[in-house]
């Protein structure tokens, strides 16, 4: 791959504007690859400067009617008749084109011309004023609305069970995105695992008892599009090494001990999530309550990606929140 082809990749990467397949490929040459991190890296300074021009400018008010109504007076002002004797003579000429000249077009070609136009254009912008890309409010409502399908589920998970969905109880299998399974295995999941901010919604695949019963090559190729667009709570460990699943904290603490998130970015890229153009992540607390926070950290201090030894596992102490993206383990990567 030239120099050209993966500069064009690494910069659709940090913009959100990879496909699916392209996003895994980045991904996956970014954990193996230092360089390929560097290089991100350089490219991320580059634009920096851009952040600067991110808000739009507001918009005038009526801006579109205001600017065809304008056009359609100027087109269609009648205009006083030109005496024929200070017309020029000049011989005929055919309305299309002769020998290499431009057409003559008459005042209502012109004037239907137009109208299609305006028409066009009126529904072009339309359309465009209700595409605003991954980070727009309409987007961000979206993803909001997905999660709380989420939250649906594993609070009736909860009360049936006792607790939220534990991933840390299935040995060798014990990966984020086990939660799709699980919530579906009860009957109780309804959300998509895509983001809105990304693509149309998706299911998850695979059943949760075909999953346990593959071999482990197979789940680990499986396990990276479990939950796909989201990081699920890998809980955490005691002292002693004992794991605790999500929402075992202390009490009254459900309000700022966050379950689900969009997903981060490849491991050892200190990003925010780019389902949203980059600029933060959807974020669901045990309480079902669901914010927007323009950084990975929880009141500045706790990186809700990382555990407190900067590594993709289960939190240490009740209070070390992670989030894993689909294929993380509570117990960490593997070997």
């Amino acid at each position: 791959m030239d120099d050209a082809k993966i500069n064009d990749l690494l910069l659709g990467y940090l913009l959100g504007a990879l496909d699916e397949s392209d996003t895994r490929n980045v991904e996956r040459l970014l954990n193996e690859s230092a360089a390929f991190r560097d290089r991100l890296a350089a490219i991320q300074r580059a634009i920096e400067p851009l952040a600067a021009d991110r808000e739009n400018a507001p918009t005038p008010n009526r801006l579109v009617e205001r600017t065809l109504a304008k056009v359609a007076e100027v087109i269609c002002r009648p205009t006083a008749p030109t005496p024929l004797a200070d017309l020029p003579m000049a011989p005929p000429v055919s309305p299309t084109t002769i020998g290499g000249q431009r057409s003559w077009w008459r005042r209502a070609d012109i004037v239907i011309a137009a109208c299609l136009l305006a028409t066009a254009v009126g529904v072009a912008l339309t359309i465009l004023g209700q595409m605003r890309g991954p980070s727009s409010a309409a987007m961000m409502t979206q993803c909001k609305d997905n999660l709380r399908l989420f939250f649906v589920a594993l609070e009736q998970y909860r009360q049936l069970n006792g607790e939220f969905p534990d991933v840390g109880k299935y040995d060798k299998r014990d990966v984020a995105g086990l939660v799709v399974p699980i919530l579906r295995d009860a009957g109780l999941l309804s959300a998509s695992i895509r983001c809105p901010g990304v693509g149309d919604p998706l299911s998850g695949p695979g059943d949760l008892k075909n999953l346990l019963a593959m071999s482990d090559g197979d789940f680990e190729k499986r396990s990276h599009c479990l939950v796909m667009c989201y990081a699920y709570s890998l809980g955490h460990r005691d002292a002693d090494g004992t794991h605790f699943g999500p929402g075992v904290t202390p009490a009254g603490a459900w309000s700022q001990t966050p379950i689900m998130a969009d997903r981060p970015p490849a491991e050892g890229i200190p990003n925010n999530s780019i389902n949203h153009g980059g600029v933060g992540q959807n974020v669901l607390f045990a309480d079902g309550h669901i914010a927007f926070i323009p950084s990975r950290t929880i009141a500045g201090e706790d990186d809700i990606f990382l555990n407190s030894d900067n590594r993709v596992a289960a939190g240490i102490g009740p209070r070390d929140i992670v989030l894993g993206y689909s294929s993380a383990r509570t117990s960490g990567p593997l070997p």
